[in-house]
């Protein structure tokens, strides 16, 4: 469990940076930063262990402060969930028609990938938010719909992209394919050691040669003999 001190962290790493990054894209207020530190107490605690008390000492801010940008615990929940995904499917959709059709699928999964290793610990913490059985245990319902249609929205703009480079009546279906490219995008977040051996360019050259050969279309020298 994290303590009460102030320090903003997720699964023992240190996520000051990630905290004015994502709400600094999303404007920079107060609100933004209350949201950002809350995806994180959220998925360390859970929902039911995280009290408004904690969280304000988090952001510097007295609790009865902390209600006047949020009525209740449940809104802050459904606005945290909110703000993981706009700043999620923004980084990678922003501007995305610009790069020509037959690029684009690899331009998502580098944005992807990137996005999550970039943002290990708030991306971690995003995926527990959006967790199924998290959704139904703790959303309203009409909360659950909308994030679980905006998943799936995202889910079948990329098997569109994929569909460019797999035959639709393939031995693997398109579904498939886009679920095991998204897969290791999100599982990056996990495997990846910013103090290992492999830098993060390295590692996103590495999900890029895995995409074409699960597209079998890798590159010359990913091929062989």
């Amino acid at each position: 469990m994290p303590n009460d001190r102030g320090i903003p962290q997720y699964m023992g790493e240190n996520i000051e940076k990630d905290l004015e990054e994502v709400s600094l894209r999303a404007g920079g207020t107060m609100r933004n930063r209350i949201l950002v530190a809350a995806i994180a107490l959220f998925a360390e605690r859970g929902y039911e262990n995280l009290n408004m008390r904690t969280l304000a000492s988090w952001v510097g801010l007295k609790a009865p402060t902390l209600y006047n940008y949020f009525p209740s615990k449940e809104a802050l929940l459904v606005g945290a969930i909110d703000q993981g995904m706009n700043d999620f499917f923004g980084y990678i959709l922003d501007g995305i028609e610009a790069i020509p059709r037959e690029q684009r699928l690899f331009e998502v999964v580098r944005r992807h990938a990137g996005y999550k290793l970039r943002h290990r610990a708030i991306a971690r913490a995003n995926d527990r938010l959006i967790d199924p059985q998290f959704a139904r245990m703790f959303l309203p319902e009409e909360a659950a719909r909308d994030f679980s249609s905006r998943m799936a929205g995202y889910r079948h703009q990329v098997e569109d992209l994929v569909g460019d480079h797999v035959p639709r009546n393939g031995a693997v279906s398109t579904k498939v394919v886009t679920l095991a490219i998204l897969s290791q995008c999100d599982r990056i977040a996990y495997w990846y050691n910013p103090n290992g051996d492999m830098t993060e360019e390295q590692a996103l050259d590495q999900i890029k040669i895995l995409t074409r050969r699960m597209l079998h279309d890798s590159p010359p020298e990913a091929r062989p003999d």
